[in-house]
């Protein structure tokens, strides 16, 4: 041990102010993995939400098709949330996002049917009195 000049003991090295930096380091990580965590889940949940609200907007003839598929690649999932698996979290996040992106093009695809139909309706329409269509 070296003695300071005012009489305090300090350690060769001064290891304990880096030690103190790195347990004050090590806290604020695991405060930042806490908001990470909870900011993922938060964020997933919303997308679960809207994943649920788009459902009622999906032909029902199209969901009748969809959903065994759907609820296959739920049923699919090997977690073990008692472990905590990152391995578990990325598989969640894929079932998830991909899911909303297949809801989503089946409500698309139900919009793109009714803008056909309207610009079909549209051009079949009577012109008005000297009016000339546009093509």
């Amino acid at each position: 041990m070296v003695k300071k000049s005012d009489g305090q003991k300090k350690s060769r090295g001064g290891g304990e102010g880096l030690q103190d930096d790195f347990v004050r380091a090590l806290k604020l990580l695991r405060t930042q993995a806490h908001e990470v965590c909870d900011n993922f889940t938060l964020r997933r949940e919303g997308n679960i939400e809207t994943i649920i609200s788009c459902l009622a907007t999906v032909p029902r003839k199209k969901l009748r098709e969809m959903l065994p598929e759907w609820l296959r690649e739920i049923r699919s999932l090997k977690l073990k949330p008692q472990k905590g698996r990152l391995k578990d979290l990325k598989e969640i996040d894929r079932i998830i996002a991909g899911l909303q992106e297949k809801v989503m093009d089946t409500q698309e695809k139900k919009g793109q049917k009714t803008r056909k139909r309207s610009k079909h309706v549209a051009e079949k329409a009577p012109a008005p009195d000297g009016a000339q269509l546009i093509k």
